[in-house]
């Protein structure tokens, strides 16, 4: 069950301070954990080359433990790494950027999925900032998290059946701190916007786990498609539900990396 259930809540930015997402896979936890402002774990193409502000990126470490890396080989396709004061960011260019684990996580021991991130969207095309699997629509055991029309963030979980949980009203250009939360056999599909609950999609998501599918970052299907025309600040993926104190500091840790007030 998702340990937020239905509350609305602002919680304030200093909460972020002293946590580690580390902390959400200390159980075991399947999932991921990219942080572009930790440069140590950012490369370029070549993926042994350190990467430097304003160059390329094609590998990003992932920091839970779990070894599920984000690479990209093209040198065209990579992100570019950003500073904008004391703020790192993958910049993703709309056309063709993308970075996708270079195997499948499998999460076919869970049907719950606590995702968050902090992006930035400069369009409201449909765009991806992250996917499991290279295509929902054609996956079982799923989730989403992205942009589509009438100033939308969407966040949608899958079992058999697709729903979706939208937060409406966010004009681009605007930075965010998204969260999605979801529970296959419980028929929840949960998404948070700056702290606070914007939407809950209650109908059936058929029966099942998540399943086994590699990530995508960026775009979908290692950027043939949805491509993100915005940046990412952030991006945790668990394979568990969440706390409400979890959520929390989750939320606000990723505040504090992307420069939004929550």
């Amino acid at each position: 069950m998702i340990g937020i259930g239905a509350t609305l809540f602002k919680v304030p930015t200093a909460y972020g301070q002293g946590f580690s997402p580390a902390s959400l896979f200390r159980n075991g936890e399947q999932g991921a954990w990219y942080d572009p402002s930790d440069l140590s774990t950012l490369f370029q193409e070549d993926g042994t080359t350190p990467a430097v502000v304003d160059g390329v990126v094609g590998k990003v470490l992932d920091k839970s433990g779990n070894g599920h890396h984000i690479v990209q080989a093209t040198d065209t396709k990579c992100p570019i790494l950003k500073q904008d004061g004391s703020l790192y960011y993958l910049d993703f260019d709309g056309t063709d950027d993308c970075l996708q684990t270079s195997s499948n996580i499998d999460f076919t021991a869970t049907d719950a999925m606590s995702v968050f991130a902090g992006a930035r969207k400069e369009t409201d095309a449909t765009e991806v900032v992250a996917e499991l699997s290279n295509n929902i629509g054609g996956a079982t055991g799923a989730f989403r998290l992205n942009v589509v029309s009438s100033d939308r963030w969407r966040y949608s979980s899958k079992g058999a059946n697709l729903v979706n949980a939208d937060g409406d009203n966010y004009v681009p250009p605007i930075t965010s701190v998204l969260t999605g939360l979801s529970d296959i056999s419980d028929d929840s599909c949960i998404i948070r916007v700056n702290g606070a609950q914007e939407d809950i999609a209650t109908g059936d998501q058929g029966a099942g786990n998540y399943g086994d599918h590699p990530l995508n970052v960026g775009a979908r299907n290692n950027g043939a498609g949805l491509q993100l025309d915005g940046r990412i600040y952030g991006l945790i993926v668990r394979g568990a539900s969440s706390t409400a104190a979890e959520i929390a500091s989750a939320e606000a840790y990723i505040a504090l990396k992307t420069g939004v007030s929550i």
